[in-house]
């Protein structure tokens, strides 16, 4: 306990980048919480270690209650936005340019199955094909196939 209180700022300054890490590291920046609380405890063990605040313990948490505020206030929107954000760019899969025969017609409507590594997949076209054509994959969803005559 003597070796923190010694060294109030370098300690604070490290609990503040290690909360940084385990909200990176394991949680995957999910909660902000412990990033404006590790942000904040750098940020105070750096004016502890600068002698602005003193090393008692209501001036600290004080400190590190308001720097939280700040933090949260000043970036919550944007990681809410980082965190939100999605990819929109289409993959391109094993089963793109895969070639079969259809077993049934399908059409914009109606859709068959086709048996693929174990799994029953929906065929789909957005035109009609009939029974018997050759077909090539062209797009892939969950459980879908979209196909067209090859």
């Amino acid at each position: 306990m003597e070796l923190i209180t010694n060294n109030a700022g370098e300690s604070l300054v490290t609990l503040g980048l290690l909360l940084l890490i385990i909200e990176v590291a394991v949680l995957g920046f999910s909660t902000f919480i412990l990033t404006f609380v590790g942000l904040a405890l750098v940020v105070a063990g750096s004016l502890v270690l600068t002698s602005l605040v003193p090393v008692q313990l209501m001036p600290i948490v004080l400190t590190v209650a308001i720097f939280t505020t700040i933090f949260a206030a000043i970036l919550w929107k944007p990681l809410k936005r980082f965190q939100n954000r999605q990819d929109t760019h289409k993959v391109k899969n094993d089963f793109i340019g895969m070639e079969f025969v259809l077993d049934k017609e399908i059409d914009a409507t109606s859709s068959t199955t086709h048996k693929l590594s174990g799994i029953d997949w929906q065929v789909k076209a957005k035109r009609t094909i009939p029974a018997g054509a050759k077909v090539v994959v062209i797009d892939t969803e969950v459980g879908e196939l979209w196909v067209e005559p090859a």
